[in-house]
């Protein structure tokens, strides 16, 4: 048997017979992968607690049977554990975790994703919460999968739209269309130049930047209003997460 290791982060997890668990994780060097962990629940060495969604751990694994892998270690590289401790941040995080989970392919290895994934975790788990993470997250995520939005050309005449104008955003063209084709975009929303700026600029912007950025409250009611649904137009289905935080968050 072959071991091998790699860095991950725990997307999901599922009780399986009396003592196993099924681990969905998204690592540096496999993409999504799921694997099955042997007496994990009752194990007090080689996995303790460590296989806990948000857990960020160096796995040591083999080729298993029927797509799994077999994880025989874990070891906590970062737990995560503030995420815990405040709702908001458990449901931001949730839907980071299923966003990845539900939009990325089995086996299919994309480090800056990883790398996207990890730093935001990092950045829910050690400074305090704010607005904009989900956007930025949303943002760059749908860029690492091909689904960039085009915010700075019509998405139907790919004429340059002029800075300072007001936009419509089209789920069906994948972005902003201007004011002569928006007869073409039914369903377009409305959204204003500021807003179209600030997310170019998200999207263009290093990582380290991300605990630094602010938007308007303009920006980050239209950002909040457009780019959840369009992740979901692209995944064609809705995220529960998504749902549960709305719900909470309208309580």
């Amino acid at each position: 048997m072959h071991l091998r290791k790699t860095d991950g982060v725990v997307l999901h997890r599922t009780d399986f017979k009396e003592s196993d668990l099924i681990i969905t994780l998204y690592t540096a060097d496999l993409g999504k992968v799921s694997g099955i962990a042997k007496g994990a629940k009752r194990s007090k060495r080689r996995f303790v607690n460590n296989l806990q969604p948000f857990s960020y751990i160096r796995i040591v694994y083999s080729e298993g049977r029927g797509g799994l892998i077999r994880l025989d270690e874990a070891d906590m590289i970062q737990p995560f554990f503030r995420i815990s401790e405040d709702i908001s941040k458990v449901l931001y995080g949730s839907y980071f975790l299923e966003m990845v989970k539900e939009m990325t392919g089995e086996k299919e290895s994309n480090l800056q994703l990883f790398e996207l994934l990890v730093t935001f975790l990092s950045l829910l788990n050690d400074s305090p919460l704010r607005e904009e993470y989900p956007r930025i997250f949303e943002l760059r995520f749908l860029d690492l999968l091909g689904y960039r939005p085009r915010l700075t050309e019509c998405s139907i005449c790919n004429q340059i739209l002029p800075p300072d104008n007001d936009a419509w955003f089209s789920y069906r063209h994948g972005g902003a269309v201007c004011k002569r084709c928006q007869v073409n975009a039914r369903g377009a929303i409305a959204i204003s130049g500021e807003t179209l700026r600030a997310m170019e600029r998200a999207l263009g912007m290093d990582l380290a930047e991300a605990e630094e950025i602010r938007f308007t409250p303009l920006v980050l009611a239209e950002g909040k209003d457009i780019f959840p649904r369009f992740v979901q137009y692209q995944l064609g289905k809705g995220l529960k997460s998504l749902r549960v935080m709305e719900a909470v968050q309208g309580a």
